[in-house]
């Protein structure tokens, strides 16, 4: 676990998801740039409402859900990448990794720009080539890796995204985002 994680507090103030759609526990890890990442973490319990009928005698983790948490990670990445952007035109200071972020999440003035970033932006996302290629079941821990592959000329944002439980891959493929500004 990272020791600059994200309170829980602004970690929602900067999604925009509730439950029961939250698919992202936590951020572990994000690089700013042209090989930027984010790394997330996300806890499969039985506890999780679709656990019980998906399936009643042996529940595992819905691929669509695996979809959703590629979604979601995606989307902080974009969302992070907003920030810094933000941050440094205001400020002139660079903020490039989690631990840049987490310095300054205590800060009103980067609240407040989370807080207007969240209320300006909304997207749509699809999928591309996902492969399921093992299963997550409750008690696992999945750790999602995004990176943004390119943009294209429409404003759609192409990352390459994977999903590993341990040093295992259970899932890999392309997510597209396609955001805009109210």
């Amino acid at each position: 676990m990272s020791k600059y994680a994200i309170p829980s507090r602004v970690f929602l103030e900067m999604g925009g998801w509730r439950q029961p759609l939250v698919m992202v526990d936590r951020i572990d890890d994000y690089k700013y740039g042209d090989n930027g990442y984010i790394k997330i973490i996300k806890h499969v319990t039985y506890n999780e409402p679709y656990m019980a009928g998906h399936f009643p005698e042996d529940p595992i983790m819905p691929g669509v859900l695996i979809s959703e948490i590629f979604g979601q990670a995606s989307e902080y990445l974009s969302f992070l990448t907003d920030i810094c952007d933000i941050w440094q035109e205001k400020y002139q200071q660079e903020m490039r990794t989690l631990r840049d972020i987490h310095s300054n999440i205590y800060d009103e003035n980067m609240r407040s720009i989370i807080r207007t970033r969240r209320s300006q932006v909304r997207g749509v996302l699809a999928s591309q080539n996902l492969k399921f290629k093992e299963i997550a079941w409750p008690g696992d821990t999945i750790e999602v890796v995004s990176k943004l592959s390119f943009a294209d000329s429409n404003g759609f944002k192409h990352y390459a995204v994977s999903a590993h439980v341990g040093k295992k891959l259970i899932s890999q493929g392309v997510i597209i985002n396609f955001r805009e500004t109210k």
